[in-house]
């Protein structure tokens, strides 16, 4: 972190917020009980705040101010009635521990699979044996995923190549050429790419290498004679030429022979001129006949046959796998000097995969569990995963051996958390059309994370996807964020989604401190169905959260443990829009167009509906404490209501702010008001809708849009006046309005918030003061407005100079941009701050007040933290390190960590760059700071007004050329008769040109 000036005062704040130690670290053991056996001899086994407040300083020996204890005390009062219990006290102890619990950490909020598979024809006439990649070598025998093909082979031998977007591009095929009627099935097949061979082995007992260069597949070497086929083979090569490559074979008798040859100048694999093919035995290969390959053999290392072989060139040693009891796997070196390691499996072992960055080696077999080892200790495996239905034929490992990917013969895949040893999905989505009863090849691009299945058809399936760094921060939710809470007396952020999740967040150290998933979900056909959630509140004292969802259920929850409290239903299929949370009592507004009150006590809850006095679905709503409940609708209406009775007693409408309209009262859902239900609620900008005036319209004049309202706040810090602005309520159109709730007031003023075309206002935020607005804007915006001097009685004065310090937008530039032109006639509210915060509408913005911090949600998935002066600070969720900020001081004074998102800086405006880069000049290399500061302390010139009357004589004569030929027009006329005006150059005859005199001569000897 860097401070300006390195202010003593700005680090000692950081080491009292960071480095002071917690309630729960400095409790000790002894002192615990100690405090046990005063509650417990306490009256009523339970301590007030002045009690508890004693025993904190005698027994704990912890002394902290009494504003802090006031705010721990809240913490611990669950209950709220001014005591603490015993089981309070602990409770809240755990829930500190728990913060720092790791565990929390590995909780995944996205599912590693999502979505269908891609499906792809194989272009064989059969079922895939098998799929692998064969990388191109670059010259410094460096191999990616990055460049080269997938070849995939069948069991009749026709091999297909194809791109690396799985594009056909040609076929070949492997065949014996001394069998003439009836060919062999092939085994395996492996490539060889610093060679440029691909092999493959078959039933006939032989090994067939084919020179691959220039496109070409002809065989090069044919090594028959065999003891027994090879049901398995691994190729490994090393970036140091020097270094021997080795082919390891596994064979149907348990045995392991590896084949070594040094690849210089592609080894024994070299075009000699003399012969096209060599045929040879593998006795001859045993004497040493093929130069330049060496063999080593271990005979029946398995009793039963080898499944899966593989070449560890870290250790220099190799891997096989069999189905028997006595040695299911091998793990042994190349010279035999070390004993081998044998892991013992009753069914044995069909397939596995080692990790060499992290050891882990990952095994699966016909039991249907996944063994996870340590490769050098084989008595038992550190975990095991069951779930599997049918025996296990594939596994991949990610993040460097944190996941596990594992495919089963019935076409499931199971994804597993090494760490947690839990399962997190359970994916069952691979189509039939891969085949019943078929055997399944799979290769995983650790480039694009694709897991690629081969059998009848060729399935593509991405596992987790990494986001792109240059384009993303990372995410916050799986799904647009609906609400973003923050909570001064926890100091967490809260976040919900239309994923149905709920996340509490550490704005401080930015890590995520509790998830709940499937927070509102019905389980459906075996499996949990989430339902977005559209709406949120805390109670008055912060404690308790409520959320609302699109069916119509609200739910209480303890947001720190996640735990539900109560459920309760509105409608079937009535989305909640607004929640307001007073006292025990909680106001629902939704679609049904009606406030419904539940009144909330320890055993029971109580449900009272206002009545419906709405001619349309409620959007939102507002209050102002103790006394006023604003609801607003799609339509444009506005009614208050008393809170003490539930009763409403003024309504507006907006597209006619000096009217007053008569509440009426609906029982029926259905009013005689025509609506347009074929319109969905969403976030839809600049539609149209028109009252109809009579059957015919007698004035287009009489035509009234209607404008919805987005959003709506109250300004509680100011007192009610007839010309006070105390409700401000945003429109579709791009205004905001702003009235008064006085019985003497209504419409005051209204103010443009439209940044470009179609933009509006989706999210009001302003801070306990009422000095500042935020607004979210459906094109991305972010935007502060100063409301200190705005509609108010004896405003204070402004230090413009403080304001320039934290604000870059207020400073001059040569050029003004959109955000300067679009209120450069509206000089109330000040616009103190425009920023491109989010490439999607932004439907949620907060202000953490202390520390001078915006938070804003959006339907891109991320939440994220600017300072009030617009610069980025970070987003929840992100895989980059965070910066640390303090909750007490203003982040302007201190914060210089800063960049720009990278999905905004590729289409951000100049205001939206300058303002993320703090208004200033970037830091240039110190051989260029001199020219800079030269450059930055060069005086503005201001162009003078000469003063005297513009004539012909003082014009110059590149001026003068324009007026020469200006035609007068006749304005004797109605019109004027442009086209008579209009001097055109006199037509000319064109005349033939001659004829050069030599074409002349050759055409008269013609």
């Amino acid at each position: 972190m860097e401070y300006i000036n390195g202010d003593i005062r700005i680090q000692q704040a950081f080491d009292d917020f960071f480095k002071k130690e917690r309630i729960e670290e400095q409790c000790t053991e002894e002192s615990l009980i100690h405090l046990h056996e005063a509650f417990m001899t306490s009256p009523n086994e339970e301590m007030d705040m002045a009690r508890l407040y004693e025993a904190f300083e005698n027994i704990l020996h912890i002394k902290m101010p009494e504003n802090e204890f006031d705010i721990l005390f809240k913490k611990m009062n669950l209950k709220r009635d001014g005591n603490i219990t015993w089981n309070e006290f602990i409770s809240y102890l755990l829930v500190e521990f728990q913060k720092k619990d790791t565990a929390l950490q590995w909780q995944i909020l996205r599912l590693p699979i999502t979505g269908t598979p891609q499906l792809l024809k194989s272009r064989h006439r059969t079922a895939i044996h098998k799929i692998m990649f064969c990388p191109e070598v670059l010259p410094d025998r460096s191999a990616s995923f990055h460049r080269g093909s997938y070849l995939t082979i069948t069991k009749g031998g026709i091999i297909n190549y194809w791109s690396l977007d799985l594009e056909y591009e040609r076929s070949a095929k492997s065949v014996n050429p001394c069998l003439k009627v009836q060919q062999t099935l092939i085994t395996d097949m492996i490539v060889m790419p610093d060679v440029q061979v691909v092999c493959t082995s078959s039933t006939e007992c032989d090994l067939r290498f084919y020179d691959t260069v220039a496109k070409k597949f002809d065989l090069r070497i044919m090594i028959s004679g065999l003891e027994n086929a090879v049901i398995c083979m691994d190729y490994y090569f090393s970036k140091n030429i020097k270094e021997d490559s080795c082919i390891v074979l596994g064979d149907m008798n348990g045995s392991v022979k590896i084949l070594s040859f040094n690849s210089t100048k592609r080894g024994p694999f070299k075009q000699e001129p003399q012969r096209d093919t060599l045929f040879i035995r593998f006795e001859s290969i045993l004497k040493g006949e093929l130069k330049g390959m060496k063999v080593l053999e271990f005979k029946h290392v398995h009793s039963d046959w080898v499944t899966q072989v593989a070449y560890c060139g870290s250790l220099r040693a190799f891997m096989s796998s069999s189905r028997c009891c006595n040695s299911s796997l091998l793990f042994s070196d190349l010279t035999g000097a070390r004993l081998p390691y044998k892991f013992k499996v009753n069914m044995g072992i069909s397939c596995f995969t080692f990790c060499e960055e992290s050891q882990l080696l990952v095994t699966g077999g016909p039991d249907c569990i996944v063994r996870v080892w340590n490769p050098f200790v084989t008595r038992r495996p550190n975990s095991t995963f069951q779930g599997h239905r049918t025996a296990i034929c594939a596994l991949v490992i990610q993040n460097v051996g944190k996941r596990v990917y594992s495919l089963s013969k019935d076409r499931c895949i199971k994804v597993w958390d090494v760490l947690a040893q839990s399962c997190i999905q359970t994916y069952n989505g691979l189509p039939s059309e891969l085949g019943e009863h078929l055997t399944m090849s799979v290769v995983y691009n650790i480039l694009n994370r694709k897991m690629i299945i081969a059998s009848a058809m060729i399935a593509v399936i991405v596992c987790d996807p990494m986001v792109n760094e240059e384009t993303s921060d990372g995410f916050t939710h799986t799904k647009p964020v609906s609400c973003v809470l923050y909570n001064h007396l926890y100091k967490v952020v809260v976040s919900t989604g239309l994923d149905s999740c709920i996340i509490v967040w550490d704005p401080w150290l930015g890590n995520r401190l509790y998830l709940v998933t499937h927070a509102h979900s019905r389980f459906l056909y075996g499996q949990f169905q989430d339902i977005e959630i559209t709406a949120a509140c805390f109670d008055e004292s912060e404690q308790l959260l409520v959320t609302g969802a699109r069916d119509g259920t609200l739910k209480i929850w303890n947001f720190n443990t996640g735990t539900c409290l109560r459920n309760m239903t509105l409608e079937t299929q009535c989305e909640i829009t607004s929640l307001v949370w007073l006292e025990n009592r909680i106001l629902c507004s939704s679609w049904n167009r009606q406030v419904v009150e539940y009144a909330i006590s320890d055993t029971d809850v109580f449900k009272k509906n206002w009545g419906t006095s709405h001619t349309d679905d409620i959007l939102c709503s507002a209050m102002w404490y103790p006394q006023v409940l604003a609801t607003a609708t799609y339509n444009g209406e506005i009614i208050l209501w008393r809170l003490e009775t539930g009763q409403p007693f003024r309504k507006y409408k907006v597209n006619k702010p000096m009217s007053r309209f008569s509440i009426r009262y609906h029982k029926n859902e259905k009013t005689k008001l025509k609506k347009t239900k074929d319109i969905p609620k969403k976030f839809v900008f600049r539609q149209s809708q028109y009252a109809v005036a009579s059957k015919h319209q007698e004035s287009a004049l009489n035509i009234t849009r209607i404008v919805a309202v987005r959003a709506m706040i109250f300004l509680s810090a100011r007192p009610v006046g007839p010309n006070v602005g105390t409700l401000l309520v945003s429109l579709e159109s791009g205004l905001i309005q702003v009235w008064t709730h006085h019985p003497a007031g209504g419409f005051l003023q209204a103010f443009s918030v439209i940044h470009t075309i179609g933009d509006c206002a989706l999210a009001l935020a302003t801070d306990p003061q009422n000095y500042f607005l935020v607004t979210g804007h459906s094109v991305g915006y972010i935007k502060v407005w100063y409301l200190a001097e705005y509609l108010v009685p004896n405003p204070p004065n402004t230090c413009m100079p403080l304001l320039r310090l934290e604000f870059p937008f207020l400073w001059k530039t040569r050029i003004i941009g959109r955000a300067k032109r679009a209120v450069r006639d509206q000089p109330q509210p000040l616009l103190l701050s425009s920023v491109r915060g989010h490439l999607s509408p932004i439907t949620s913005v907060q202000i953490i007040p202390d520390a001078h911090v915006v938070i804003s949600g959006s339907r891109d998935h991320t939440v994220r933290l600017w300072t009030l002066g617009g610069r980025y600070i970070s987003t929840f969720g992100t895989f980059k390190p965070w910066s640390t900020i303090l909750p007490t001081i203003p982040a302007y004074e201190y914060f210089r960590n800063h960049r720009r998102p990278p999905d905004i800086k590729r289409v951000a405006s100049s205001t939206t760059l300058r303002i993320l880069d703090g208004g200033t000049i970037k830091e240039t290399e110190p051989d260029e700071r001199d020219s800079a500061m030269d450059i930055i302390k060069i005086p503005e010139q201001h162009t003078m007004i000469d003063g005297r009357r513009l004539t012909i004589a003082v014009m110059d004569k590149s001026v003068l050329m324009m007026f020469i030929d200006r035609p007068i027009l006749d304005t004797t006329l109605s019109y004027i008769p442009i086209y008579t005006h209009l001097k055109l150059k006199p037509l000319e005859i064109i005349r033939t040109p001659k004829l050069p005199a030599l074409l002349h001569e050759q055409k008269e000897i013609l």
